[in-house]
């Protein structure tokens, strides 16, 4: 049959591919029609609504003659965001405030507990850290991280200051007490509230 049967929001939709669908069995004679017909409702007829509304606001902030200054890849780096994750860059460009040094014994406990976190969770720390697990569209040379000590005891959480890129962090003495603390702090993050 030359029709698709999908769920939408928990109601059982049946779409025709074609005109007359319905009637229509797939055999090997068809099947590459069959094939063509259900990629272009998948990535096309589906999802055209949406796509039209998407087209439609970015249009209005991204439209126009400057649309065609950018190749391609450039327009996804702007849209998408930059995905060269160079988490040593990151180290490199970070400013210590406080008490803290590139070379204070918390803060190489710090960047040894972060490189050995996982991709995803160091992007849930860029997420938790700046408000986007996104780089700049210039790439990491361009972010500055601030990691400021503070007198908080070592059973607090660390603290992020997104909209200045600023770490409040204890002195921890231990990389476990930092790896659970900042794990922690990391994991529970929810987006901007107020503490």
């Amino acid at each position: 049959m030359s029709q698709i049967t999908r769920e939408n929001y928990g109601m059982t939709e049946v779409k025709e591919l074609v005109p007359g669908g319905e009637s229509i069995s797939v055999d090997k004679n068809n099947r590459k029609e069959f094939v063509e017909a259900y990629l272009r409702y998948v990535f096309s007829d589906s999802v055209s609504d949406e796509y039209a509304a998407f087209s439609s606001g970015f249009l209005k902030v991204c439209g126009g003659e400057i649309l065609s200054l950018f190749q391609p890849s450039e327009l996804m780096a702007m849209v998408v965001g930059n995905n060269n994750y160079n988490w040593e860059e990151m180290e490199k460009n970070a400013v210590y405030k406080g008490e803290y040094t590139a070379t204070h014994p918390t803060v190489r406990l710090f960047w040894e507990v972060f490189h050995e976190f996982p991709l995803e969770q160091k992007k849930q720390f860029l997420l938790f850290l700046t408000g986007s697990d996104r780089i700049p569209i210039h790439g990491m040379e361009s972010m500055r991280i601030v990691i400021q000590s503070t007198t908080a005891e070592e059973h607090y959480l660390p603290v992020a200051h997104t909209c200045y890129n600023l770490l409040d962090m204890p002195r921890y003495q231990t990389k476990e007490i930092l790896h659970r603390r900042l794990t922690r702090a990391v994991e529970q993050y929810e987006g901007f509230s107020l503490v």
